[in-house]
């Protein structure tokens, strides 16, 4: 897949919130770019395949958002993010997965990702997703937030066992 950049992008006074998109599965690409660039304010003008091309995107162009499938054919999201990050730092990301396995979202979360999405629910919540993290807000569900929270107080609870029995 090659980068696909749109040509009718917005102008440099354009307020749109410019977003990549990557993932290895065209059909994703599309769903997603149908449904972000219905929003006004929200244009999806980049889309990668893979780490290279996400690169690519963010050399050519300026992104304000990517979201990011967690798992890719050659890496994963969040070897994505930490290289994007490191070209342009102030970019936002939210990470989608068919997994709602609470170590893929902590790993999303401390690498920099500002939001989560389980792809199953992804069409529903993508625009709400945006909107909170470009408020600066942390976005999950609540399903997996409280699955992430149960995770790391059972983690927690079976450390300080851990500690109380030495």
């Amino acid at each position: 897949m090659k980068v696909a950049i749109t040509s009718t992008g917005p102008k440099l006074d354009d307020p749109k919130t410019r977003i990549l998109i990557v993932d290895d599965h065209p059909v994703i690409h599309e769903g997603l770019t149908q449904i972000i660039n219905r929003e006004t304010d929200l244009l999806v003008c980049a889309e990668a395949g893979t780490i290279g091309e996400a690169v690519k995107a963010v050399k050519k162009q300026k992104i304000d958002l990517a979201l990011v499938d967690m798992l890719l054919k050659n890496t994963t999201g969040i070897q994505v993010i930490k290289k994007i990050r490191t070209l342009c730092p102030g970019i936002i990301a939210i990470v989608f997965s068919m997994s709602d396995n609470p170590q893929y979202i902590k790993q999303a979360i401390e690498t920099g990702a500002r939001g989560y999405i389980t792809k199953d629910k992804i069409s529903e919540n993508i625009i709400d997703a945006i909107r909170q993290v470009l408020k600066g807000k942390i976005y999950l569900s609540k399903r997996l937030a409280k699955k992430l929270a149960k995770h790391e107080l059972n983690k927690f609870l079976v450390d300080d066992s851990k500690r109380r029995s030495e």
